[in-house]
């Protein structure tokens, strides 16, 4: 394997004479640990369930003789890795359920799965409640700063992942329009590729969502992990405001699967696929899915239109140009649980995206009838994963992808907002003006590559060192170019982020402790044209940053918790933001790094477990201290263009409360931020606007839900659930607060949007079907959002969702 990686570096020339010395210590420091790791060891794992063949979490096995044990999570999993071969008593014990042994014989290099049914303690279990640690929980108690997002509940509604991470505290997500159009995710203030996004750990550019991660189908999601300032190393980010890690469901034993269909208003269509097989005795498993999204996008807005005298007068017009298409799809094949390797597999992927293009990002000026943007992407994905003792595990992650964007905008006609030709112009090109029509293309080739490696010194002590290398491309072609096609100069973009961690265990598990060291090195070159003559020269430059942090948990009793965590944060700049994106964004060739010193402070308090309800508080105050924060200076058209700020600070509150009554009942969630996210530079272009918000920016926003359940209604085990979401946006300004008079400065008004909606579910022959109505702003509220554009009004869908 790692032969492999370095058969693939060699190809590309830069990596012959940019290696890092940290990533080569660390390289050599794996290659002697894998090597001397030749001995045969054993793993046991399986899977633990009720008598109705219903998983259960929370069970603990015990390996005796040993000091070894391991809790089932939320599908009733356990492993156990680096086992020395012999005989063992396996112990299966779990409250509410009968105690039981059995004899277990390992042989050298064997991995056995097996599965076990428990029987229910009926004296036992009318006095407890059976609390789950599921993978979730597990990550919440941790010492990360992490909000973990389970979608079970939320797969049954019409609610798109955007709207799904807009509920939780500190997040914003802000579209210029319906599904489909450009998305903004704030975490904490920061936003754009200050946050990096992955899937199961591979960054997400690298699958077949390229369309961002707003518009992931959620069905195809098992759970969401946002992690706050402080990102671990095994994800390899140079990220400056956190992270979302996307986790897919996992692939278990035997054939399952999911399905969900959605239609509804502005002529919404949405298809989501997922089957996945595993046979435990071949080891081999394979995977696919697939999803498939349409919508017209023509919901009313108000604009304001000339009449015959030439005086402006408002009205209310569908869009007529906003039209969103999208289809992708991955197949992963592989082999698990072998004596040579805990996981080999091979993913590939495809996505395609058609966008219609209504206005600028302003919503000003004319509309657009014929302006399209086009992407698709298609790539591989090889992952290794396997464990030696003692207690040593190597995961390896491998990528290519490549990108395909074009931008065409080459009508002669001038539209206006009724969809009516008004004017065939001599020039063609709506957006252009008078430099005339356009046709570019864009082509991104991106290679990254994870190495994890995990070695548990003690029983409390684990050490882990990673390797990130990622090598970006960029070319481009621009049809009607003339003599000179910017889009044709070259760049490249080598980013090597490696980290090294140390984590302890102390005062029986009460405490947990995370350092970290970070190195960031990057180099840039990019062709430019010879300003005294022909031809081109290539104009480069390296970046080498360091950044440390850490994250403490301490558990004082079982009702509260407190965290404390911080990163001395670098954030590289990346290829949209040196380059453009070959659309609507300049290139700007003297982006520094960003830096962030992230901390949180975060306490958790939660009610003694009983039979009639559970609650839980939450509080987390939060700063980020922001050096050369990059910020999209938003214009008109196509000349947007990234920008340092020099200095930022952001600095808030976030607060959530949870309750939920035990059985069918009531479930009431809540949650508030606020944040003051402002501009601390006293000098440079932005020394004017010193101690502003940062413009464009939401700073204080709350939601809400509530959702009720019946269960054994018609049917047995069927359930008939009732659920009500509200959001709250405070009103902000859209340019910076000290510029010009405040009674004429524009601003995004406040506004407060609900949804509603009920699901039914029946089990049918093990098969699980839901039939969910749901209508979205409910009051058919005027929503603002990404630079004060128009969202939809109220809007009804039906979804049908099956699980088997």
């Amino acid at each position: 394997m790692i032969r492999y990686l370095l058969t693939i570096t060699d190809k590309i020339p830069l990596f012959q004479r940019v290696w890092p010395k940290a990533g080569a210590f660390l390289l050599a420091l794996l290659l002697s640990i894998t090597t001397s790791l030749a001995q045969s060891v054993s793993s046991f794992s399986g899977t633990i369930t009720g008598e109705q063949k219903q998983p259960i979490p929370g069970i603990t096995v015990l390996l005796k003789g040993t000091q070894r044990g391991a809790v089932t999570d939320g599908q009733g999993k356990f492993t156990f890795t680096g086992i020395q071969p012999g005989t063992y008593t396996i112990e299966v014990s779990g409250i509410g359920f009968e105690k039981q042994k059995f004899q277990l014989h390992l042989k050298p290099g064997e991995k056995i799965e097996r599965s076990v049914i428990l029987k229910e303690n009926i004296t036992e279990i009318e006095e407890v409640v059976v609390i789950a640690e599921s993978e979730a929980r597990a990550l919440r108690l941790s010492a990360k700063a992490i909000e973990v997002i389970e979608t079970k509940k939320v797969k049954l509604q019409s609610a798109d992942l955007g709207e799904v991470l807009a509920q939780t505290q500190g997040v914003s997500i802000r579209r210029s329009g319906g599904l489909g159009s450009g998305t903004r995710f704030s975490l904490n203030g920061l936003s754009g590729d200050q946050v990096r996004f992955f899937l199961n750990g591979i960054p997400l550019a690298f699958s077949s969502y390229s369309t961002g991660i707003a518009n992931v189908p959620v069905n195809l999601i098992e759970r969401v992990e946002i992690y706050k300032g402080v990102v671990p190393i095994e994800f390899g980010a140079d990220a400056l405001g956190g992270a979302v890690n996307l986790v897919s469901p996992t692939i278990e034993d035997g054939f399952q699967g999911s399905f969900s269909y959605q239609a509804g208003s502005f002529g919404t269509h949405r298809l989501a696929l997922d089957i996945r097989n595993y046979d435990t005795e071949s080891g081999f498993f394979v995977g696919a899915g697939g999803f498939y999204d349409n919508a017209r996008n023509n919901y009313k807005i108000d604009v304001e239109v000339p009449d015959e005298r030439g005086r402006l007068s408002e009205v209310t017009v569908p869009r007529f140009h906003d039209r969103y298409r999208a289809v992708g799809g991955n197949l992963t094949v592989g082999i698990k649980n072998q004596s040579w390797a805990d996981e080999l597999s091979l993913e590939a992927f495809y996505g395609d995206a058609y966008n219609e293009l209504q206005h600028n990002v302003l919503m000003s000026g004319i509309p657009y009838g014929d302006v399209l943007t086009l992407r698709n992407a298609f790539g591989a994905n090889l992952r290794y994963r396997n464990t030696w003792e003692p207690n040593v595990s190597l995961e390896v992650v491998m990528g290519y992808n490549q990108l395909e964007r074009q931008f065409i905008d080459t009508s002669f006609y001038a539209y206006n907002w009724f969809g009516e030709r008004i004017l065939r112009k001599q020039r063609a090109g709506e957006i252009s003006g008078q430099s005339g029509p356009s046709h570019q293309f864009t082509w991104d080739d991106n290679y990254f590559a994870r190495l994890n490696l995990n070695w548990q010194l003690a029983p409390n002590h684990t050490l882990k060192a990673s390797l990130a290398p990622t090598y970006n491309s960029r070319s481009g072609d621009e049809l009607f170019s003339g003599t000179f096609d910017p889009l044709a100069r070259k760049g490249r973009l080598l980013t090597w982020v490696n980290g090294l961690e140390y984590e302890l265990l102390a005062f029986n598990n009460k405490l947990q402790n995370i350092a970290f060291v970070k190195n960031y090195w990057q180099d840039l070159g990019v062709e430019v044209e010879v300003s005294n003559g022909p031809g081109t020269s290539t104009s480069s430059r390296q970046v080498n940053e360091w950044g440390v942090g850490n994250g403490l948990r301490y558990r004082f009793t079982d009702r509260l918790m407190m965290k404390a965590t911080y990163e001395n944060a670098i954030r590289l700049p990346r290829s949209d933001e040196v380059f453009g994106d070959g659309q609507l964004v300049l290139k700007n060739l003297e982006l520094e790094p960003e830096q962030s010193h992230n901390v949180n402070v975060e306490f958790t308090f939660q009610n003694k477990p009983s039979a009639h309800n559970q609650w839980q508080i939450n509080a987390n105050a939060f700063l980020r201290r922001i050096s050369n924060l990059i910020l999209l200076i938003a214009a008109t058209d196509r000349t947007n263009i990234y920008r340092n700020v020099f200095e930022a600070t952001s600095q808030g509150l976030e607060l959530s409360s949870h309750w939920k009554q035990v059985g069918q009942g009531f479930t009431i969630s809540a949650n508030t931020t606020y944040q003051r996210y402002y501009n601390n530079s006293r000098d440079g272009s932005f020394e004017a606007f010193f101690g502003d918000r940062i413009p464009n920016m939401p700073y204080f926003f709350a939601n809400a839900s509530v959702n009720y359940t019946w269960i054994d209604n018609w049917k047995a085990q069927d359930q008939l659930s009732f659920f009500w979401t509200s959001r709250y946006v405070h009103e902000f300004f859209r340019s910076w607060e000290s510029a010009g008079i405040r009674e004429f400065k524009q601003e995004i008004p406040r506004q407060q949007l609900h949804h509603a909606g009920i699901t039914y579910q029946l089990p049918v022959n093990r098969v699980y079907w839901a039939v969910t109505a749901e209508v979205q702003n409910v009051f058919d509220a005027r929503a603002f959002d990404f630079f004060g554009v128009q969202r939809p009004g109220r809007a009804f869908y039906l979804k049908l969702t099956t699980q088997f």
